[in-house]
């Protein structure tokens, strides 16, 4: 071949070389069809791309070898001549192992060295932007294999290729950016947008499309108090839990400020609610730890099923916004439904169902509280009590609105995620007060907003807002404080994580005589010990 016609075919095989290589193929397309055009240009039995990996280190990531085309990561090993070209940054070559080997070859596969039959060789280093990025190979069994125009061929043609797997690398890096949230790590809100968008159009009765939006109940709260550095890691706590559970047939991410999506594809209808509760029972068991003790982090979830619940993705989203506000209302638990009142309230308020509504509306923890307190005082009126009729209504009343005067305390002390400061716990003790005031209004509600008064009063007389002492407080505020401040140990608090039913008891009889009416407790343990009354919600 003349030089003209050599120059010439050189000229054309850049040109394929360097559109080849502009393309939008796939690394292992892209390297298939590059060991097909250096076979034309060269003898090439054998032809590898090594990149970096690991520490300082780089590997054989794509091998054509005798005719087969091979994906792996076989790491440099010392004495590499490839290892060589990328340290030295040079092209090395030769037609005889001696020249581009003088210390010995070193095979890459160490368990098959039979296959290590090159004789000429080139070891290309692959550069972008002035860097070494990796290292082309092309190798023949054959004595005399290569000119000096083929070796910088294909050095010319390593550099085509570091420019591109670079520019393929930063672009990837690029789309993984616009789909990653870079706090948590997790698909963002686009990506699960558009996951969702096409799982919804594939969705059918026997396998549904199931989403789940969980949110941290007092994350503002929470940020205000610890700051957000902190705030960040509630949040990496929460990436973590949810990231368990990716899978297949499960998508997780985060959708935007402290909520986050859960999707189940290609599973029945009960499955994907068992995965979607099995995730809320995890979040249930998250805490933070500060200097005030482990403060639960809780958050509510609402889910819905395509195409049983909706037919579209922007409805489905709906519902499980509208879901999740109902969980809040219920302590955080799964919401798959709309009926808000699954909780009953034993009582009769109509004449301040307003007030009663507010109220459990408030926010999930007081609304879990003063349910739990109202189920709890009609059952141990049936147990033990043996209230009169009158007594028994003022009782149901007054364990539902004890906390009515919360709705004037500052939401920022309320569900404040830690202990109050001095001022603050003074400013929530002015609720028993307020309760009493805002009840005096109410014709029939005298009786009620007494018990309100006084169930912060302890028997030894140390409690608030009057001091009053023993029989000198009403005999259901008395009652009405035993079963207020069980409930405030056992149920999860903005501020702390509930203790066991045990614990709590002996903590009862541990303040009987002090801050309990002695005979009330009594009465109140036993009918525990019995097996009475419902447990914590």
């Amino acid at each position: 071949m003349g030089v003209g016609e050599q120059v010439g075919k050189s000229s054309a095989l850049v040109r394929r070389a360097a559109a080849l290589l502009a393309s939008d193929h796939s690394f292992d397309e892209l390297f298939a069809r590059l060991t097909e055009m250096l076979a034309e240009l060269v003898d090439a039995s054998t032809v590898f791309v090594a990149l970096p990996s690991g520490s300082a280190g780089y590997a054989v990531e794509y091998l054509f070898d005798h005719g087969k085309v091979l994906r792996g990561n076989v790491p440099l090993r010392a004495g590499s001549v490839a290892l060589r070209a990328i340290r030295e940054e040079r092209l090395i070559w030769g037609n005889a192992p001696d020249q581009w080997a003088p210390d010995g070859r070193i095979a890459i596969d160490s368990e098959h060295p039979e296959r290590n039959d090159s004789i000429s060789a080139i070891f290309a280093p692959m550069r972008y932007a002035g860097a070494i990025v990796g290292c082309l190979s092309v190798q023949s069994p054959k004595p005399d294999a290569y000119t000096e125009a083929e070796a910088e061929l294909v050095a010319a043609i390593a550099h085509f290729l570091g420019v591109a797997l670079e520019n393929r690398r930063l672009f990837d890096q690029s789309q993984r950016i616009a789909q990653i949230d870079p706090l948590t790590g997790l698909p963002n809100h686009s990506k699960l947008v558009r996951d969702l968008e096409v799982l919804v159009g594939r969705a059918t009765s026997t396998r549904p499309v199931a989403a789940a939006i969980f949110n941290v109940v007092n994350f503002s709260q929470f940020n205000d108090t610890y700051g957000y550095a902190l705030g960040d890691e509630m949040l990496h706590r929460i990436a973590a839990a949810i990231s368990a559970f990716a899978a297949p047939n499960v998508i997780v991410g985060r959708y935007g400020g402290d909520a986050f999506l859960m999707i189940v594809h290609g599973e029945s209808s009960e499955r994907a609610i068992a995965t979607i509760e099995e995730l809320a029972r995890a979040f249930s068991e998250l805490t933070f730890e500060s200097a005030e003790g482990r403060i639960p982090i809780s958050l509510a979830c609402g889910y819905a099923l395509a195409p049983m619940d909706a037919l579209t993705r922007v409805d489905l989203i709906a519902l499980c916004t509208h879901r999740r506000r109902l969980s809040r209302k219920r302590g955080g638990a799964p919401v798959g439904d709309d009926e808000i009142d699954a909780l009953a309230l034993n009582g009769h308020f109509a004449e301040v169902q307003t007030l009663v509504d507010a109220l459990m509306d408030r926010d999930p923890f007081t609304r879990v509280h003063l349910v739990h307190v109202n189920a709890m005082a009609k059952h141990w009126s049936e147990a033990n009590l043996d209230l009169r009729p009158s007594e028994f209504s003022t009782f149901m009343q007054a364990s539902l609105l004890h906390d009515l005067g919360k709705l004037l305390v500052s939401d920022r002390i309320l569900v404040k995620p830690g202990r109050l400061t001095a001022a603050e716990y003074r400013s929530m003790q002015e609720h028993a007060r307020f309760g009493h005031n805002i009840l005096s209004d109410f014709h029939r509600f005298d009786d009620v907003a007494r018990v309100v008064a006084q169930h912060h009063e302890r028997w030894d007389g140390k409690g608030y807002p009057n001091g009053l002492a023993g029989e000198g407080i009403d005999r259901l505020a008395r009652a009405v404080a035993i079963l207020d401040a069980f409930s405030a140990m056992v149920d999860d608090r903005p501020y702390h994580r509930g203790i066991s039913e045990a614990e709590a008891i002996l903590e009862i009889r541990r303040c009987a005589g002090t801050q309990f009416d002695p005979e009330l407790v009594e009465r109140f343990v036993a009918w525990r010990a019995e097996g009475g009354g419902p447990k914590a919600v």
